[in-house]
């Protein structure tokens, strides 16, 4: 069964995209416009679990920091997503993360902690942050993250945009809209902010959706290294 990306596109584009990566402000990131085959995108949107769905979704609900619905359950997900899932933590996959990235050995997370599908709803919205570092069930580093927007009806106004926030927290830098089959991949360091402050108002019915992927390392440079923490906010880091 084929990928759900094509694999000769991605050797290609990960090549082209390197040195844009390393270099992006306000910290490495890329942006891939139809980043998935097509027809997999559309079926990943037809087949994405609704809020009523009969599943284990977890509920976030920190108004003014993180309020959405998440699930790391697999076993629960429609089959075409979970091996969605299971080719975007693949080998071809990972070495395509690793050309991009500069970042070598990089380990997919079979548990998928903090990720795998990510819903919201009207008056949804996750604050600016920086994720947790450390991954203690891999005995890992959290080095890179990817998302990828299957919400085909968004428009001006929906709300829910990424923000890229500068290595302080106290800037943005970058907003990127949540558009159809977009995928955004950024490091993921202790000052790497970022997040959708901007309360999602679609109407009803119509959801943020998302598949969030990280992407570990057994060891990191040492000026990237901190001791191990959870979510950090902006405005409780400085």
């Amino acid at each position: 069964m084929p990928y759900v990306f094509d694999l000769d596109r991605l050797k290609a584009l990960g090549a082209a995209t390197a040195p844009a990566f390393a270099a992006a402000d306000p910290y490495p990131h890329a942006v891939f416009a139809d980043f998935l085959k097509a027809d997999a995108a559309r079926e990943l949107t037809e087949r994405f679990p609704r809020p009523e769905d009969r599943m284990v979704w977890d509920r976030f609900g920190a108004h003014g920091l993180e309020v959405k619905m998440g699930s790391s359950d697999e076993a629960a997900f429609p089959e075409p997503l979970r091996r969605a899932i299971h080719d975007l933590n693949s080998g071809p996959f990972l070495r395509f993360l690793e050309t991009v990235s500069g970042i070598e050995s990089l380990l997919p997370d079979p548990h998928l902690v903090g990720g795998g599908i990510h819903l919201s709803r009207p008056g949804d919205h996750l604050g600016i942050h920086a994720d947790f570092n450390w991954h203690e069930g891999l005995k890992a580093h959290r080095r890179l993250n990817l998302l990828i927007y299957l919400s085909p009806h968004w428009e001006p106004g929906y709300g829910g945009e990424l923000e890229l926030w500068d290595t302080t927290g106290t800037r943005r830098v970058r907003t990127v809209e949540p558009l159809f089959n977009r995928a955004v991949l950024f490091a993921t360091r202790s000052d790497t902010f970022h997040g959708h402050p901007n309360l999602w108002a679609a109407p009803d019915g119509v959801y943020r959706r998302s598949i969030a992927l990280y992407y570990y390392t057994v060891e990191r440079p040492a000026d990237e290294t901190r001791p191990a923490h959870g979510t950090l906010y902006k405005g409780y880091n400085v």
